[in-house]
């Protein structure tokens, strides 16, 4: 899965998980995401990339959905 940049938006290249440093795509991201209870930033970009979360917990995602929502459709 060499070809990260095509489907991940994630910007910390620094994250050991980012699919730039390795040959496993997304699987290490949502692992560590999971195990923490939160949820990659890529989610929260499709909703809407315009912003930040306060956190990536499942909470914060579900608020973002309601606040951001009508954006990420389509």
């Amino acid at each position: 899965m060499s070809n990260w940049e095509s489907y991940c938006t994630c910007t910390d290249l620094a994250c050991p998980c980012h699919p730039s440093r390795h040959q496993l795509g997304c699987t290490p991201c949502v692992r560590k995401n999971l195990k923490q209870g939160e949820i990659p930033s890529c989610f929260f970009k499709k909703v809407d990339n315009t912003g930040k979360p306060e956190a990536y917990f499942f909470e914060n995602f579900a608020d973002w959905v309601k606040e951001h929502g009508e954006k990420g459709r389509g």
